[in-house]
């Protein structure tokens, strides 16, 4: 491959680690400028991070996590659909490391899928469609029949009452 065509520079989780953000963004600036890659996103990024980057560069997408669950980068994700920026949640249902996926296991969440004759995880990516139109998902997928339920995720339609129970959903 001669060319990616995006290469996100992920930031440290608490943002607390010595980094020199500046340097980071230059080096991916002078790849980009190399033609190694097409596009620079970030990753786990906050909003002054975001608007500082974008002040020297162009930036094609940010991936953070974002979900029923976690909710926290909704401003990130709202500056980038002001920016024109693509959007791509991480953990979009969530994380089962360590056990039980506390969002696919909501009661909520169960109980709106099956009145809406969805999977839970069909209408958690759902959500996150319909908060944005600069939302892109890349949710994982461990075999066709995941694969099928991922994409048929845009027929579910969230009705108000589905949005409603879904914006009250809490951890």
């Amino acid at each position: 491959m001669e060319r990616l065509d995006a290469v996100n520079l992920r930031l440290p989780d608490d943002n607390t680690a010595p980094y020199d953000f500046k340097a980071l963004l230059d080096a991916m600036i002078a790849i980009r400028d190399e033609g190694l890659i097409a596009g620079i996103g970030l990753s786990n990024t906050t909003r002054d991070r975001l608007l500082e980057a974008v002040h020297h560069t162009e930036i094609v997408c940010v991936q953070n996590a974002l979900n029923l669950l976690n909710r926290d980068s909704l401003p990130i994700l709202r500056e980038c659909q002001e920016l024109g920026i693509a959007f791509v949640p991480f953990f979009p249902l969530a994380s089962a490391f360590g056990g039980v996926n506390h969002l696919l296991t909501h009661p909520t969440l169960t109980a709106t899928a099956h009145r809406l004759r969805a999977l839970p995880s069909q209408v958690a990516l759902a959500w996150l469609l319909n908060l944005a139109p600069n939302v892109l998902l890349i949710p994982g997928t461990s075999s066709l029949p995941h694969l099928i339920d991922n994409t048929t995720t845009t027929r579910i339609h969230l009705d108000q009452e589905a949005q409603e129970a879904l914006n009250t959903l809490t951890p």
